[in-house]
């Protein structure tokens, strides 16, 4: 009974983490309204738009621990919501300010190359991984320099997005570190 419990929680799709982790790229839309300002204020009115886009992240897996509502779908949205937020503002960043064009290039290789890996172990394990650490810090290192970016803050921008880079990699090789371990741990893949 337990077992088949179990089974109908993994699998629930209407539920409150899921809920907020869908609106979460509802507050990118304002907030790339905003950089299209291109002033102080339009910068300032976008980062508070990310900050609630930010909380709904913290909230959606702090509601689905607590409310014991995780789901193989909220496993799923999250991450990708994360994906989209993150792609879209360093795409315009790029595309109009200074945000440099072969890291969002890495950024969205990265994360294409992590959805497809995701897929092929669900496929395989038939059960959707969680992210790993690095990747969680990663993002938010990457969700902090598009701030600094934002802001144009000068003084760190750059040493916080060099930083980054350098995260980002780590968490490029834990990744492929996982996959091949799991790969090597899966009967069916000799």
């Amino acid at each position: 009974m337990l077992s088949l419990q179990n089974s109908i929680e993994r699998h629930r799709i209407w539920t409150i983490s899921n809920f907020l982790s869908f609106t979460r790229v509802l507050f990118v839309i304002p907030a790339l309204y905003f950089l299209q300002e291109n002033t102080p204020s339009g910068n300032l009115k976008a980062v508070v738009c990310y900050l609630f886009a930010g909380a709904t992240d913290w909230f959606d897996g702090y509601l689905a621990r607590r409310l014991k509502q995780q789901s193989e779908l909220g496993r799923v949205i999250d991450p990708l919501m994360d994906k989209i937020c993150v792609g879209a503002t360093a795409l315009y960043l790029s595309l109009f300010r200074d945000f440099p064009l072969w890291f969002l290039l890495l950024i969205l290789s990265r994360d294409f190359i992590i959805v497809a890996l995701g897929f092929l172990m669900a496929s395989r394990l038939h059960k959707v991984p969680e992210s790993n650490w690095y990747g969680k810090v990663t993002v938010t290192a990457i969700a902090i320099v598009l701030l600094t970016f934002i802001l144009d803050v000068q003084a760190v921008k750059w040493p916080f997005f060099w930083i980054a880079v350098v995260i980002f990699f780590v968490s490029v090789i834990s990744y492929v570190e996982r996959f091949v371990s799991i790969l090597k741990s899966d009967p069916s893949s000799r």
